[in-house]
């Protein structure tokens, strides 16, 4: 059939058999030949689910309920997954995360009112910020320049900041953030209490926590107020499944409030697939997440066990090729930093049909999940070992502009790049955003510096990170 650009490239990408270390977890449902037994049945219990797509695609009639104003088996789900996660409330999102930062941050703030954030919290806390017209005030973190991602929060100066703001009505964290790193929740809503806020944590990457014993308890658990996930980006559900949680700390009012806002957000039209999506995902990995996740724990473990012994090797050589492995919390986020990224990538890509979830100037984002087999993580090996070979005839791989381009990305970026050097010294009159993974690179009336026009010169051949503002 003829114009159908989508579908068309979609089925391109299928036929490439990529090994995928991105979301969303399902990983397009790839049978592998070496999965055990406990992924063949979460498989095949998916696989049931796939057949009923259409089947489920419902709306508000018989005995459905409504999203809207839950009072039957959608509340009697959300009443489970509350129970599940330790929770007073959940609320079903199936607008993504986006929709449930924009419900909790309206609904706890007015018009006006100050609000604490991460500088470096998603676009979605900016965009529920501007909604509210609230005064910000930015928890800035520092850099570490090796992966070229944020610290983890200094708790001495994030009470410092509450301490200078006490009228702000709430704190918006991210925890954790996109490269498997964990806040210090608890010691951050003791901080929060204290100064009578609430505190709003987007924990989008982290709905496995609670299914295994290996990660950190979550959120809500915590002492978190509010709390976002999203179940697409780690666990085997379809794009735009999550959910919100509010915590037993917050009365009726506010919980109430929540799915006032959320009924403003959030479509009119939700889908029962991505509900019935959610609620399945749930109850297999409440029955099989513990042993799954102990044996992907066992495959990264051996895997980075190898890559120690690969880094051994190479310190005796003269080729100053290294791969190393950010120290994080989530195991099953594996963050890799070489000398040469770009180069890697393409390596990983063109020559192994590898595709990790992101690139940028200093590391490779790798997404792993209840899908990935032994086989996978020994390819993955496989590949660096080979990248470290090759380092010394690096010049194969030139540092050249195809390498990441693509024309219309290259003139976007390349506007954006003219903007900040035309404007260095001025307030930023929109923020810019680099995406994946969607937070700012400068915000919004932020003074313009040189550090900023560098970063976005650096990204600019590479397609796999776009940049726009808003």
């Amino acid at each position: 059939m003829d114009n159908l650009p989508i579908i068309n490239e979609l089925r391109l990408f299928k036929k490439e058999n990529y090994t995928k270390f991105f979301m969303p977890g399902h990983l397009q449902l790839v049978y592998k030949q070496d999965y055990r037994s406990m992924q063949k049945e979460v498989f095949d219990l998916l696989k049931e689910f796939e057949k009923d797509i259409f089947s489920f695609d419902v709306t508000e009639v018989n005995n459905f309920d409504n999203l809207a104003n839950p009072n039957g088996i959608i509340q009697k789900s959300q009443e489970i997954l509350s129970k599940d996660f330790g929770a007073k409330r959940a609320y079903f999102l199936v607008n993504g995360s986006t929709v449930g930062i924009l419900s909790m941050v309206c609904a706890v703030t007015k018009n006006k009112d100050k609000i604490i954030i991460q500088k470096n919290s998603h676009k979605s806390v900016y965009n529920a910020c501007k909604i509210n017209d609230l005064s910000v005030v930015y928890i800035d973190t520092e850099k570490n320049s090796e992966f070229d991602i944020f610290e983890k929060m200094d708790l001495i100066k994030f009470e410092n900041i509450l301490n200078q703001n006490k009228d702000a009505k709430a704190v918006v964290i991210t925890s954790p953030d996109y490269y498997g790193q964990n806040q210090n929740i608890e010691k951050l809503a003791q901080i929060t209490h204290k100064y009578n806020m609430l505190l709003l944590v987007d924990s989008a990457h982290s709905p496995h926590y609670i299914y295994s014993e290996d990660f950190q308890k979550n959120a809500i658990y915590n002492g978190a107020d509010i709390m976002v996930v999203s179940f697409h980006k780690t666990l085997p559900t379809l794009n735009q499944t999550a959910l919100m949680f509010a915590n037993n700390s917050l009365n009726d009012y506010v919980c109430d409030k929540l799915q006032e806002k959320l009924n403003i957000f959030q479509t009119t039209s939700p889908s029962y697939i991505l509900l019935a999506n959610i609620e399945l995902t749930n109850n297999i990995l409440k029955k099989y997440g513990k042993e799954l996740y102990k044996n992907l724990k066992n495959n990264i473990e051996n895997f980075k066990t190898h890559i120690k012994t690969l880094n051994k090797m190479l310190e005796k050589s003269d080729k100053n090729f290294y791969v190393k492995i950010l120290n994080n919390d989530d195991f099953s986020r594996i963050v890799i930093s070489t000398p040469n990224i770009k180069n890697t990538y393409k390596i990983l890509k063109e020559e192994y049909k590898i595709l990790p979830e992101m690139v940028n100037e200093k590391s490779i984002v790798f997404i792993c999940n209840i899908f990935h087999t032994k086989h996978d993580f020994d390819l993955l090996y496989e590949a660096f070992e080979h990248i470290s070979k090759k380092y010394l005839n690096i010049s194969l791989y030139t540092d050249r502009k195809d390498v990441f381009f693509k024309e219309n990305v290259y003139e976007k970026k390349l506007s954006i790049l003219n903007y900040l050097k035309e404007n260095i010294g001025e307030n930023c009159k929109k923020s810019i955003y680099s995406y994946p993974p969607g937070v700012p690179i400068v915000s919004e009336h932020e003074i313009i510096n040189s550090e900023h026009i560098r970063y976005v010169s650096n990204i600019m051949n590479n397609v796999e990170i776009d940049l726009f503002m808003g």
